[in-house]
């Protein structure tokens, strides 16, 4: 299973509702995109809801915390 990443905004907050898996290759240049799209039109305040993410690897993990030091 491939990531697939829905984006819903509830007041000031982006929320990215996040299924499937994280890992290196297209799911975490998926996930860097998302999170650079938000990034790039000023909206800091971000949420990952990664609740039915079913594997993370370490390139994926590496993504979340570049997206957390980008954010900050």
């Amino acid at each position: 299973m491939s990531l697939t990443i829905n984006q819903r905004t509830t007041g000031d907050v982006s929320i990215l509702d996040l299924s499937g898996k994280i890992t290196i290759g297209a799911g975490s240049v998926q996930l860097r995109e998302a999170i650079r799209k938000l990034i790039d039109s000023n909206n800091k305040n971000i949420l990952l809801n990664v609740g039915d993410v079913s594997y993370v690897d370490s390139s994926g993990i590496g993504e979340l915390v570049n997206s957390f030091t980008n954010t900050n």
